[in-house]
């Protein structure tokens, strides 16, 4: 006989499927990254370490692990369900070792997991909008959060951003200008509306979308400055 209220457990618990043994040594845990300096004590220190925030399903960062063996390169998903799901297409893209993904919430796991001007550079791609004023407060781009980035980025390492909301567009640009530590790479634009460089530029599930149906994107492009005294 199930108890009452165990079975809503059961439930849940029953949606985290079994990893496989491949996908297991894939996935990295928070306090793994933590004992080893936010991934160069197992990746090593001569190695550039680029960051995705919120992966969702989308196979952006699995695309570029392959493109740049000789990166190393991390995924965080809050998501269990999309998380499982990037581990699975991370095995069918036979996805190499240069490849980590990290089921946590970015808003605390950027802070404890990585040390200070550590990451080569940061992707957040298509975060969720939130546009309700209620939901105001689990927005991503905020200056808060951004300011947490930056200070990750070690000097002239790239901050990429898209998104495809206006209003999130305007908020994340009025952010931006907050933060000393970020310097503009679009001529002084506030946004670009097509890639920076459309060569090295992999496309998302969601911009395809957008693109195909003629909805403006928004690209944002930005470094850790290397002026010491704004950091």
């Amino acid at each position: 006989m199930v108890e009452e209220g165990s079975e809503d457990l059961v439930t849940r618990l029953r949606r985290h499927r079994r990893l496989s043994e491949s996908e297991s040594a894939r996935e990295v845990r928070a306090h793994d990254l933590i004992a080893a300096d936010g991934g160069h004590g197992f990746f090593g220190r001569e190695k550039d370490i680029l960051l995705e925030v919120g992966t969702g399903k989308d196979t952006h960062i699995l695309e570029r692990s392959l493109n740049y063996p000789d990166q190393f390169h991390i995924g965080i998903e809050q998501t269990r369900k999309k998380f499982e799901m990037m581990l699975h297409k991370a095995e069918t893209l036979a996805c190499k070792e240069n490849l980590k993904l990290l089921h946590a919430d970015a808003s605390v796991a950027v802070d404890e997991c990585f040390l200070a001007e550590s990451l080569a550079g940061v992707f957040l791609l298509f975060p969720d909008p939130w546009p309700k004023d209620r939901h105001a407060r689990r927005r991503l781009l905020q200056t808060s959060f951004l300011s947490q980035i930056a200070s990750k980025l070690r000097p002239a390492a790239p901050l990429e951003i898209r998104t495809d909301d206006g209003e999130y567009a305007r908020q994340a640009h009025q952010c931006l200008l907050e933060i000393d530590s970020l310097e503009n790479m679009m001529d002084g634009q506030s946004w670009l509306e097509s890639p920076l460089d459309p060569h090295s530029h992999i496309e998302t599930i969601f911009e395809n979308r957008f693109r195909t149906e003629g909805k403006p994107i928004y690209y944002f492009y930005l470094k850790k400055t290397e002026d010491d005294s704004l950091t």
